[in-house]
């Protein structure tokens, strides 16, 4: 089961040193859709992270972190981004179903994997 981390400005290192993947979520408390597919967020997590040891899940409250907010641009919500040591290698908009998101993260990490 994977721990989802609350990141801000004064954490974010965690994942943007990390020698691996991170998946994190970029929302707003304000914003209807962040929160009603936040638990299709969290299964993904929890499934996820069974296949894969080098993967991190969190999450940024745009609001209380807008420097990372503007660092990686992100203008919509909710905004998922795949780090693979420290880059940003994918970029995944709006709501996602459970099927469509886990397809989306492990093609990220699949394509990147091979490429070591």
């Amino acid at each position: 089961m994977s721990q989802i981390i609350e990141y801000n400005e004064n954490n974010a290192k965690d994942y943007e040193w990390f020698d691996g993947f991170a998946v994190i979520r970029f929302y707003a408390n304000w914003c209807t859709p962040c929160i009603q597919n936040f638990p299709v967020f969290e299964q993904c997590a929890n499934q996820i992270s069974t296949q894969y040891t080098a993967l991190k899940f969190g999450k940024v409250n745009v609001d209380a972190s807008p420097i990372l907010t503007l660092r990686y641009n992100v203008y919509g919500l909710p905004s998922t981004l795949v780090f693979y040591r420290g880059q940003v290698v994918q970029r995944i908009a709006g709501v996602k179903s459970l099927g469509e998101l886990q397809a989306i993260i492990q093609h990220a990490i699949q394509s990147h994997v091979t490429q070591d």
